[in-house]
């Protein structure tokens, strides 16, 4: 068995051997052949390439030869010739040094001669041949001259010319500041200030184009009027006069701009509209003395402003705002206002504007006080809507450093710069009752409780006051205003909102059985009519609204229609 694995391993090597040597021989077989048909493909895409561009490298040497060539051959021949000639004529010269003086002039002659006659043919040819490239070069570099050259429009009025210009806005300008120097003199008589100008091209002098101000100054030079020297202001564009010294007129703005700052010398100060200071011609009658110059600076002038009366505004304290009286407020709405105003009304006043509005920027450095934060516990063992303050909070104190804008003394912007906290605030903690209460919401229990929960000081209770009677009775006390109003008991709110009767923003609560509980003086109001409340919800803040000396809640209570004294009520 051993031997006959050996005979078939033996017989199964050749075998092996001659498949790899079979497969080798193919493998080079194919390359081969790729490689002969490559060299095949290559040959012939090369022999098709020169076939198809022959005809056009043709027509580029025969046009070649017809335009240029000629010539070119021409050219060589000539120069060809005149160099043998003159090498020639230099033989001749060496051959004639050695004869006399005499056969070295007559070579000479007879060389020059000959250079002259080989000449006229060699630089007509040359000239023909550099036509067309002296043509190209000559047109660039006139091209090249020409676009460097600056064009305008040369200005004249009249048949007189004014002057060389950029385009035809510069002269509507100019003109437009000739009407606004001369519109003093130019009032006075009929035809005014006329122009005919007339424009034609031209190229800019050595100095360049005219400004619009010196065109200005020329065409008031031309005109018929008397001008001066003189130093002009425009305000937004417009010329608001002109004083014979520049320098008194800076002075005259500077001092308008310090009169501002207010002896501030950190504070910026600029004009809110455009001015600006123009020296130039101006008619004499456009000029106007210093004095009269400084009032137009300094002056004011009224302007209409509607005011909205706000909540707590009166006819004399808007008057006093805006630094007027209430007779001028009268006579100035066509009607007498007295306490007829309410908030959201519109009122006309009467501003004084300066005629040059300053815009102030300064930095300002106050301390204001660091409102306490309050914190609330839980109290399990009372219900919803009771509240006791276990201490009090104290406000801290910060430093502030702003940057404050003010147009004609008026704020118009505050920008923060630093805060640096002082003394630290110290919160304030109340109990708060989370116990559930058992009536639901709009359902009355019956008895009444203290509507001002952290509040408990009668200023004014259920009696005669100052000759009529108090129907009611007024809590308040230390930091009332904003303190929250709950509900007496659980009901329907009848009226939330302003009340024209004197009670300011007002609450009033139906609690069934001809029982109602009224809130006066609010400052804000927590509910809307027709919401339903339960006994202890909040339903306003303590305020100083309507008929009101001060932060209080003047509480009512109403049977059947009739105002009853709440403490029979409430404990």
């Amino acid at each position: 068995m051993r031997l006959q694995r050996k005979k078939n391993h033996s017989a199964f090597l050749p075998s092996c051997g001659g498949a790899l040597s079979d497969s080798f021989a193919c493998g080079c077989r194919f390359l081969y052949v790729v490689g002969i048909q490559s060299t095949r493909i290559e040959k012939r895409i090369l022999r098709r390439t020169v076939r198809f561009w022959r005809p056009f490298v043709q027509l580029v040497r025969t046009f070649y030869f017809i335009s240029a060539g000629k010539k070119l051959l021409r050219l060589r021949r000539s120069a060809a010739s005149l160099r043998n000639r003159l090498s020639a004529a230099g033989r001749r010269l060496t051959l004639a040094r050695r004869k006399g003086l005499f056969y070295v002039f007559r070579e000479f002659f007879s060389a020059l001669r000959g250079a002259f006659a080989a000449c006229g043919r060699f630089f007509p040819v040359l000239l023909k041949a550099a036509a067309p490239v002296l043509s190209v070069l000559l047109l660039a570099g006139t091209v090249r001259y020409w676009s460097r050259r600056a064009f305008g429009l040369c200005l004249t009025n009249g048949g007189r010319q004014v002057a060389v210009i950029r385009d035809e806005s510069i002269y509507e300008k100019a003109a437009e500041m000739v009407r606004q120097r001369m519109v003093h003199d130019s009032a006075k008589r009929e035809d005014g200030v006329k122009f005919a100008p007339e424009f034609r091209l031209s190229k800019a002098g050595g100095t360049g184009f005219a400004t619009a101000a010196s065109v200005c100054d020329l065409l008031i030079r031309q005109s018929d009027g008397i001008i001066e020297e003189a130093s002009g202001l425009y305000v937004d564009g417009e010329l608001a006069g002109a004083v014979k010294n520049s320098a008194d007129l800076r002075y005259l703005l500077q001092s308008r701009l310090d009169a501002a700052r207010g002896g501030d010398s950190g504070a910026q100060a600029r004009f809110v509209r455009n001015v600006e200071v123009v020296n130039g011609l101006f008619p004499t009658t456009s000029i106007v003395e210093t004095k009269e110059m400084e009032k137009k600076i300094n002056g004011v002038s009224k302007s209409g402003a509607t005011y909205l009366v706000r909540p707590g505004d009166t006819v004399s304290s808007i008057a006093k705002a805006n630094r007027t009286t209430v007779e001028e407020l009268n006579k100035i709405n066509g009607k007498t206002l007295g306490d007829s105003i309410h908030p959201g009304d519109l009122i006309t006043l009467e501003v004084a504007v300066p005629n040059l509005g300053v815009e102030l920027i300064k930095t300002v450095t106050y301390e204001k006080a660091v409102p306490y934060a309050t914190v609330t516990q839980n109290d399990e063992t009372r219900e919803t809507g009771y509240t006791r303050v276990l201490s009090e909070g104290t406000n801290g104190r910060q430093r502030c450093v702003d940057r404050v804008h003010l147009v004609n003394g008026t704020e118009t912007a505050r920008e923060s710069v630093s805060r640096k906290v002082l003394v630290q605030p110290v919160s304030r903690t109340v109990a708060v009752g989370t116990k559930k209460r058992q009536n639901e919401k709009g359902v009355p229990s019956g008895k009444l409780i203290w509507p001002v929960p952290s509040l408990h000081t009668i200023t004014t209770y259920f009696t005669w006051r100052w000759g009529s009677f108090h129907y009611g009775i007024d809590i308040s006390g230390s930091g009332a205003f904003g303190r929250t109003i709950v509900a007496a008991d659980g009901g329907t709110v009848e009226q939330a909102g302003w009340n024209s009767g004197g009670y300011g923003n007002c609450v009033l609560l139906s609690h069934g059985n001809g029982m109602e509980t009224r809130y006066g003086h609010c400052s804000r109001v927590l509910v809307s009519a027709g919401q339903k409340v339960a006994k202890g919800q909040a339903i306003a803040q303590i305020g100083s609204t309507g008929y009101s000396t001060g932060p209080h809640l003047h509480f009512e209570v109403i049977r059947n229609g009739t105002k009853m004294d709440p403490l029979k009520y409430v404990s």
